[in-house]
């Protein structure tokens, strides 16, 4: 099977290609099962042998091809997974575009300037080493999407790698909370809270899961992941709990001065927010 053919069966099926691998190396290792002497030989052999020595001895036994063997699956699977990963990335990325063909000549000077070249690396990077994970593609198509439309690579370099080391830092349902921002709803205040330029100090996360949890667009998240994505943004500086009062008409007309309480995202969260949320200028013509 050819490179193109693998991604796509493995994009297609992905647990086919895997099992075929798991059950080729499976029946090489039950032909060379060791019998039960031998066994007990490599046993008394391998307990002489000390540090690197100890590797050494078992490369250099019946299992030292095999070995080598699972060393270049993993590293063929690999890459193999990183390419189907970087073809789901841009075929979502042209999904969303109105106009597929000017949306690959973007893709096509993004990829041959030196600066694109080198934050399109960086958004490889950060798949590779994350799990293809659907809400994971969704967020960098949105985002390369973005970055396609800029004009200058160059003048906002230092802008994207730090949103990509922002993004690399959080976790996909952060970032999707975070997306989702217009949807966070006030949350009921703690009995007892110790506020600092209206930033409520402490740790708020179960509150403020448990208003999230309410929301439909939440609804199908566990508390628990919600509660760890919170402190997941606001470790991240990306968030944070607050209280204040509402200005008319938005206050409570029989309690003016009413203490709300919310989270918001940060002066950082609003600019990952708009870098990885679909902009309108995605489906426009450069």
């Amino acid at each position: 099977m050819d490179k193109k053919a693998e991604i796509r069966a493995m994009i297609e099926h992905p647990e086919y290609l895997l099992h075929a691998e798991k059950m080729s190396l499976d029946k090489r290792i039950e032909q060379k099962k060791l019998d039960s002497k031998d066994v007990r030989s490599a046993v008394v052999d391998t307990a002489k042998s000390k540090g690197k020595q100890l590797a050494v001895d078992v490369l250099n036994g019946k299992w030292g091809d095999l070995i080598l063997d699972l060393v270049d699956t993993g590293d063929h699977l690999k890459d193999r997974l990183d390419d189907m990963k970087k073809t789901l990335l841009l075929a979502e990325y042209l999904q969303k575009t109105d106009d597929q063909e000017q949306g690959l000549h973007r893709l096509s000077s993004l990829l041959t300037n030196p600066y694109g070249l080198s934050i399109y690396s960086k958004i490889v990077s950060l798949l590779s080493d994350a799990p293809s994970d659907d809400d994971m593609l969704d967020i960098m198509s949105d985002y390369l999407g973005n970055l396609a439309n800029e004009k200058d690579w160059g003048s906002t370099f230092s802008k994207n790698k730090s949103i990509l080391n922002l993004i690399d830092r959080s976790s996909p349902l952060a970032l999707t909370l975070l997306r989702n921002s217009d949807h966070w709803p006030l949350v009921p205040g703690p009995k007892a809270f110790i506020a600092v330029d209206g930033r409520v100090q402490g740790d708020n996360t179960g509150w403020v899961a448990t208003a999230f949890s309410k929301v439909p667009v939440f609804s199908n998240i566990e508390k628990t992941s919600i509660q760890m994505a919170i402190v997941d943004l606001e470790s991240n500086k990306l968030a944070e709990f607050i209280s204040g009062t509402l200005n008319p008409p938005y206050a409570n007309p029989n309690n003016p001065s009413e203490l709300i309480y919310a989270e918001r995202p940060t002066d950082a969260g609003n600019m990952l927010k708009a870098a990885v949320s679909k902009s309108s200028a995605t489906n426009q013509e450069s």
